[in-house]
């Protein structure tokens, strides 16, 4: 009688081992397709709504073609000592990249899409905005968009043609995935 016993109890342990198993799987599989779901959300957000927010826009183009010579970086003040209208403008654009960037660094986006799609306004932003973002640096004596300077060295260093061949792209021009 105590064999049959032993025998329930362990095949009962046993059931209920893969029960946990299982849930714990269903959890895990629960949260990744949730993370998922907001990460698309928030590059949903980001792209439909901020990036081609017409005042970003504009302030994007003013920062990459008229900023640097309307206005050099100040050798005191940071952005502060610079017009409303060139303060702005670099807030607006600076903090866009700087929520890509701290998207990309925590995994909320996906590297094919922050490198990829953004990879050249990142590198043509942040070479206009460097010597606005070193004088601000000096004035805080601090880090300051860090998460958008990360991002520009990823994106200097990952070729956006990687990752078109890595998801399979291809172009009229003759681009086909794995090949040149």
């Amino acid at each position: 009688m105590q064999t049959g016993a032993a025998v329930y109890n362990v095949a009962t342990l046993g059931v209920s081992f893969i029960a946990l198993v299982l849930s714990a799987l269903a959890a895990w599989r629960q949260h990744h397709q949730a993370r998922s779901q907001s990460a698309l959300t928030t590059i949903l957000e980001v792209y439909f709504r901020d990036i081609r927010d017409m005042d970003f826009q504009r302030d994007q183009t003013y920062v990459v073609t008229r900023l640097g010579a309307e206005h050099p970086p100040p050798a005191e003040g940071g952005i502060a000592a610079l017009p409303e209208q060139a303060q702005h403008a670099i807030w607006n654009v600076a903090f866009m990249y700087e929520s890509v960037g701290m998207m990309h660094a925590l995994d909320m986006m996906d590297s094919r899409v922050a490198l990829g799609v953004f990879n050249f306004r990142i590198t043509q932003v942040w070479e206009a905005m460097e010597p606005y973002i070193m004088a601000e640096r000096a004035v805080r004596q601090a880090p300051f968009l860090a998460f958008f300077e990360n991002l520009y060295l990823e994106a200097r260093a990952t070729p956006p043609e990687e990752l078109y061949r890595e998801l399979g792209l291809r172009t009229i021009g003759g681009f086909t995935p794995g090949g040149g």
